[in-house]
């Protein structure tokens, strides 16, 4: 299993370095809030980058092809499924 890194603010808030060495290829980002505005930064610590919807949307954020946009009851289940959280 994997890790659920759950971000807020956009990548520029963080020690990139720091995230290279904490994320794992097999992890998951799920982007809330303002980090939503930077799924493209984002992408450079895994592939498996998940948005929430309601938050993207309040923001009027295109959504990327390779961008997987869940609602709260995916968010629930991601948690679930993960073996740890991060929320940074």
């Amino acid at each position: 299993m994997s890790t659920l890194h759950i971000f807020t603010k956009p990548v520029s808030q963080y020690n990139a370095n720091m995230l290279e060495n904490l994320i794992k290829a097999e992890d998951n980002i799920l982007l809330v809030s303002d980090a939503c505005y930077c799924s493209k930064q984002f992408r450079q610590f895994s592939a498996q980058l998940h948005l929430l919807a309601e938050d993207a949307s309040a923001r009027g954020i295109a959504v990327h092809d390779n961008d997987i946009v869940i609602d709260y009851t995916a968010f629930v289940d991601l948690t679930l499924t993960s073996n740890n959280t991060i929320s940074w």
